[in-house]
């Protein structure tokens, strides 16, 4: 049999740990990448480079 990987906060078990990192993010709310302007958390760093793209956008000085 396969050895299956575990949350420590919920038990719940993944055939991978990639499979359990994805979960312990999405479900445990450890979100991984923060906005250093607003502190807003994302998911993933695609995420992440859209808001600062659409909400922090550089802006030359006239």
């Amino acid at each position: 049999m396969f050895e299956r990987h575990k949350c420590d906060k919920c038990e719940r078990k993944f055939r991978k740990i990639e499979e359990l990192m994805q979960h312990q993010q999405l479900a445990h709310e450890q979100r991984l990448y923060v906005c250093n302007q607003c502190n807003t958390s994302f998911e993933g760093m695609e995420q992440m480079r859209d808001h600062s793209k659409k909400f922090h956008s550089y802006r030359k000085r006239m």
